[in-house]
């Protein structure tokens, strides 16, 4: 009785339980990539549901009840989570462990309810097979994105689990019933069906490939995730340009993209020939929310410097600036301006990249050589403190450098304190979240700044506590891609912070700028977190340029300075792998021509033989310097287009595509127009045109990329029709191969009585009466077991239905190994055989058992593995 009670709970842990915990792996890690900020870690919580269902499942399986050991677990889960949470120790991170405890007991309670349901409950199996699989159409019909990756990683393991339970759950009833030994046949039916299962799935993802690709190519999302991770601050979009979707994700995947984004000349050197490059920013996050515990941009912040335009939206060759942001800026001290040329490849056009603080922006042409690697090019003007630098501070030994960074130190010393600076500034920049875990962060930040009197010092004194090293010598802290679990967010929580500064010391930059953020705060120094670019030099053949991969993308921190503005600071200690280029960098583009004349206006004329355009000019920039249109006046002008590249957006088209009214960019970079300017400031217009020629050659003219605002929105939606159009595709496939799971028998059944009903032969006829008989009593619940097919009958079959089937086998087992004729009466007997007999049988069973016999599909595939031969 006891090995029998063994066999049956082993039974049920390894062919029910242990599927169970396999098919909750893929939802657990979903929800872990999906909600960063539980960090979840996917192994353990697995480990702990898993844990909690064995054990569930194992104690349930006997007459032990539920609401007492159910309640007991409750209770002790209870004391211990709020002993936790009071637990008194300083150095115990106790609102770290009492959120890791909650959770894992969360997944704890679950667990037991389900080996609870699973052991006690005949249908509960496919009960929860059915809630598993509908809670995963319900997340997979309200995701935005929708890939084939993610439909096969969700759906297919809820699809196989909820057809493996209806298979199982009556296997594993029936042994419990029986209470049978052989384990082997058991396990050989689960793995069967498992096999024809994963089979017909295969058969049917073979059907379908051709319409997931149709899928990929819609959505645009045929990258791996490998190539294009998902939630990553560098999203390629349907064009293969890097877009930067999500400014606040740097993941560690990016350390494995090699890909050159963009290329930049930075007009700003230490001394002759010995470039000081700039960090490129993207954002300023500034503010810090406790509720969702992430860093975000703040369009409202007091001192918002953030200059932020669309390059593609201005037209080429004419400024467009924002003299706010410089106010903004606070710098009084120590400026220069710094002239950048950004020359973009696989980075979006529209995305703005410059150096701190930005304040202008002028779209220039791409040279003819160079417009196959760089795609769009623009100039940037940006105020910059002297004090300012993106060199490597912990590992560059060139004496220039380390002059300058002390150089740098010794004037920040004598910066103003902030006592004149307003309130509502200081009170915005310095403000610190409440809690445990910052209470820690402000004792870490008051231990290393202990008798630093000045920010700078501060500032030092953190940094120094990154480079800090044991007693023998190794670092203390260590850059790593993979700080922790393979899910950690990229901008950590507070218990990763924790994690980070007081156990592990291992993370990438943000784990180190997000640290800094609180520990300089702490000290009531205004700093805010910067995402962007690390610029580092490494072509010594052309000074001043610089080359951004992917990898590069990065995160530091901003330490605002009274009279010098905010300056960059980076708190990440050494990283090779950002600092080695993954391939040499490339022969800067060629400066292109200078546009001496810029016009913008309405195509009044065409003439296609003399390739001549009549403009409507709205706007007119000479040798950079726009003209004075006196209040919007419009000033016609012909133009000589023989010479001329026509472009649409970005693409060549031809002089004759030219429509009239279109509007339209000529550019000419005749240096014949150089020596003419305005003779005195706003000079109108008309009187600097007629000192002009009177037909001025023109070599480019612009024409904007057609765009429809509403094309592209219906397009969008057709997309998104198309991806749940075959979502729904693939979740009517599942009730389908049910039904044809389940139908199989039957049609087998018919199949036979065809093939009994055709047979041209007594030997054909008499073997397909026989596999029939055989497998209609096996469908009922009849195994024949280890007994001859005549002994089988004659015990078993002919007292239960009342019939004489045992002289059809005697017949049978005559005509097929006996060399004697079957005499007249047998032949007779097996021609009549059926269907009476056949009719005998199942009048014994009532309507409802018959259909429940012949779904049970794990008995048709018993026959066709064992009994299904012609050798009987």
């Amino acid at each position: 009785m006891i090995i029998s009670y063994i066999k049956q709970l082993f039974s049920g842990a390894l062919l029910l339980i242990l599927p169970t915990i396999i098919i909750a792996y893929p939802i657990i890690e979903y929800l872990s990539d999906q909600y960063p900020l539980l960090n979840l870690n996917t192994f353990s919580i697995t480990l702990v549901f898993g844990m909690s269902m064995m054990l569930a499942y194992g104690l349930h399986s006997t007459r032990l009840r539920f609401l007492i050991p159910f309640g007991v677990l409750l209770l002790v889960l209870y004391i211990l989570y709020h002993g936790i949470s009071s637990f008194p120790s300083s150095e115990f991170d106790t609102y770290y462990v009492a959120n890791r405890f909650r959770l894992n007991a969360t997944f704890l309670v679950l667990g037991w309810a389900i080996g609870f349901g699973l052991a006690r409950w005949r249908y509960f199996p496919i009960f929860f097979a059915t809630v598993f699989l509908t809670t995963t159409c319900i997340i997979l019909a309200n995701l935005d994105e929708l890939s084939v990756n993610v439909l096969i990683r969700l759906l297919l393991p809820a699809a196989f689990y909820f057809f493996y339970v209806l298979f199982i759950k009556e296997l594993l009833y029936n042994v419990k019933q029986q209470q049978t030994r052989h384990f082997g046949k058991i396990l050989f039916r689960a793995v069967s069906f498992s096999a024809l299962l994963l089979l017909l799935f295969w058969l049917s993802l073979q059907f379908l490939q051709s319409k997931f690709d149709e899928i990929e190519n819609a959505i645009g999302q045929a990258a791996s995730e490998e190539s294009n991770p998902k939630n990553s601050m560098l999203n390629k979009d349907k064009n293969d340009h890097f877009d930067m979707k999500d400014y606040t994700r740097l993941m560690p995947s990016l350390g494995q993209s090699e890909q050159l984004l963009f290329c930049a000349y930075i007009d700003n050197f230490l001394a002759k020939d010995f470039p000081n490059p700039q960090y490129i920013t993207l954002y300023h996050l500034n503010r810090y929310d406790t509720q969702l515990e992430s860093f975000e941009v703040d369009p409202d912040a007091p001192s918002n410097d953030l200059y932020l335009p669309d390059p593609t939206a201005i037209p080429p060759y004419f400024v467009e600036s924002d003299s706010s942001v410089l106010i903004n800026d606070k710098m009084e001290k120590s400026i220069k301006i710094v002239e950048t040329n950004i020359y973009t490849c696989k980075l979006n056009p529209s995305v703005f990249v410059a150096p701190s603080t930005a304040f202008s922006c002028q779209p220039i042409s791409v040279e003819k050589d160079f417009q196959e690697q760089y795609e769009y090019a623009y100039i940037v003007n940006s105020e910059v403190s002297e004090l300012n630098s993106a060199y490597f501070v912990y590992n560059v030994k060139d004496p220039i450098i380390e002059q300058f960074q002390e150089m740098r130190f010794n004037m920040l010393r004598k910066a103003d304190d902030y006592s004149k600076e307003p309130e509502d500034f200081m009170k915005y920049y310095t403000q610190m979240p409440k809690g445990k875990v910052f209470d820690s962060i402000i004792d870490l930040s008051n231990r290393l700044t202990k008798g630093k009197k000045t920010t700078i010092d501060k500032v030092i004194s953190i940094r120094d506590h990154f480079l800090s090293r044991d007693e023998e010598g190794k670092q203390i802290f260590e850059y790593t891609l993979t700080p922790g679990s393979p899910t950690d967010p990229n901008i950590p929580d507070a218990s990763l912070l924790y994690n980070f500064l007081f156990r592990t010391h291992k993370g990438y930059c943000t784990y180190y700028a997000a640290s800094t953020f609180f520990l300089l705060r702490a000290q009531g120094i205004p700093v805010r977190l910067v995402t962007g670019f690390s610029t580092i030099n490494r072509s010594f053949n052309n000074p001043g340029w610089y080359w951004y991969y992917a990898d590069q993308a990065h995160a530091w921190n901003q330490v605002y300075f009274p009279g010098y503005g905010w300056l960059d600071f980076d708190f990440t200690i050494s990283n090779e792998d950002a600092e080695e280029a993954p391939q040499p960098d490339a022969t800067p583009p060629a400066p292109p021509t200078k546009a001496y004349f810029v016009a913008k206006g309405i195509i009044t004329s065409l003439d296609t033989a003399e390739r001549s355009v009549e403009l409507n000019m709205s706007a007119i920039l000479l040798n950079d310097r726009p003209l004075n249109m006196q209040g919007g006046q419009i000033h016609n002008r012909t133009f000589d287009a023989k010479s001329a590249t026509v472009y649409a957006g970005e693409q060549t088209i031809k002089f004759n595509d030219l429509k009239i009214n279109d509007s339209a960019l000529v550019v000419s970079f005749n240096d014949k127009i150089k020596s003419i300017k305005p003779f005195y400031e706003n000079e109108p217009a008309a009187e600097v045109l007629k000192r002009l020629p009177k037909l001025i050659e023109v070599h480019e003219i612009h024409t904007p990329e057609i765009k429809h605002k509403e094309e592209k929105e219906d397009t969008k939606k057709e997309e998104t029709l198309l991806a749940k159009k075959w979502l729904m595709y693939f979740l009517w496939l599942i009730p389908l191969l049910l039904i044809l799971l389940l139908s199989l028998p039957y049609i087998y059944h018919k199949m036979l009585l065809a093939k009994i009903k055709n047979a041209r032969s007594l030997p054909k006829k008499s073997n397909y009466m026989y596999k029939h008989m055989i497998f209609i009593l096996n469908q009922m619940g009849m195994e024949r077991e280890k007994l001859t097919p005549l002994k089988f009958i004659q015990t078993k079959v002919d007292p239960l239905f009342g019939i004489s089937a045992s002289t059809f086998i005697n017949a049978y087992l005559k005509l097929k190994y006996s060399n004697e004729e079957l005499s007249d009466n047998e032949k007779l007997l097996i021609q009549n055989f059926y269907p009476e007999t056949n009719k005998m049988i199942l009048m014994n069973f009532t309507r409802k058992q018959k259909i429940i016999s012949f779904i049970k599909i794990y008995r048709w595939i018993y026959f066709m593995l064992h009994l299904n031969n012609i050798k009987q």
